[in-house]
């Protein structure tokens, strides 16, 4: 028994790795073929307090910057950017999702 538990818990460890390291590759791709770093220069990450100070704004920052650049994003798109520039540049906590109904 419990073999079987550190077997499927090691398994759900490594598909939930292999499906994050996914999204981020997706999501660095994403943000390539957007162009984001025509507007966005590495510096604009180092002075986060101005502008963009939670995982909130953060993530309506990315949904505003693809609305207005004509990124061509569904919400799912622009969650997983957001994830990546979290993971990359900011470090917030992310809040917990919202259950759908």
């Amino acid at each position: 028994m419990f073999l079987k538990l550190v077997t499927r818990t090691v398994f759900l460890t490594l598909v939930s790795t292999l499906t994050l390291s996914a999204d981020m590759d997706e999501a660095k791709e994403m943000v390539e073929e957007a162009a984001c770093m025509k507007c966005h220069v590495p510096q604009h990450f180092q002075h986060r307090e101005k502008k963009v100070n939670s995982y909130k704004k953060l993530s309506d920052s990315v949904r505003a910057c693809a609305t207005n650049n004509g990124a061509g994003w569904f919400d799912e798109d622009s969650d997983v950017v957001t994830e990546y520039l979290n993971k990359k540049h900011y470090h917030y906590k992310v809040p917990p999702k919202e259950e759908e109904e």
